[in-house]
């Protein structure tokens, strides 16, 4: 925020909020409304991981991780999308995954909750296109990055480095803010991951497991 303001941009605003707390989630958005305005950009982009068996996971790590990665996106789209509607103008973005198309040992719990979210997304601009006869404004943009460095796979080993590089996330907020300034529905992260994606998610299973592993 400091460093924003150094820019010369001097209408910043944070709030801190626990997206997976639905009630959290509305009480902030009321007072962002507020003190702000109406929201018309969400970008969600909130997710946490573990990299351990299924069977290793106790139920509230499940639970955490659902809450954040799938639910928070239902909570922070009632409390932002009706203003959308309303005047017809907004933009919702979204952060899945290259798991949402293809899955690895050990993600049991975070690839499908990716799932979801490319699920959502696309039920979702379904929903306001049908409520609408096709006339909503409202732009819908999902992306999918490969492996970022977070810190939630440490030294990731990959096959094909050429292919599926390890991003920093100073590439992939720039790709998301392009992205999204574009109008883009889909974005992947490299920008062939996306092509790479639907032709992965038909191979046959013996081609599949090499590529992953």
């Amino acid at each position: 925020m400091n460093e924003i303001k150094s820019m010369g941009k001097h209408s910043v605003y944070a709030y801190q909020c626990n997206v997976a707390n639905r009630e959290e989630v509305l009480r902030v958005a009321e007072k962002v409304k507020n003190e702000v305005g109406d929201v018309t950009i969400l970008i969600n982009n909130a997710g946490i991981g573990t990299v351990k068996s299924f069977l290793d996971h106790s139920p509230n790590e499940i639970t955490r991780i659902i809450d954040v990665n799938v639910m928070a996106h239902y909570w922070t789209l009632k409390a932002f999308l009706p203003s959308m509607i309303e005047k017809n103008h907004g933009h919702i973005v979204a952060l899945s995954s290259v798991v949402s198309f293809i899955t690895f040992a050990y993600g049991t719990i975070y690839c499908p909750s990716k799932f979801a979210v490319r699920g959502i997304m696309e039920a979702t601009s379904e929903e306001l296109r049908t409520l609408s006869n096709g006339k909503s404004s409202i732009k819908f943009t999902t992306v999918y990055p490969s492996f970022v460095r977070t810190g939630l796979c440490k030294k990731p080993k990959i096959r094909f480095p050429r292919i599926m590089e390890e991003l920093l996330p100073q590439q992939v907020a720039s790709s998301i803010i392009d992205a999204q300034r574009r109008n883009y529905k889909n974005k992947g992260i490299p920008p062939h991951w996306l092509l790479l994606l639907f032709l992965i998610r038909y191979v046959n299973c013996a081609n599949k497991i090499s590529i992953i592993s």
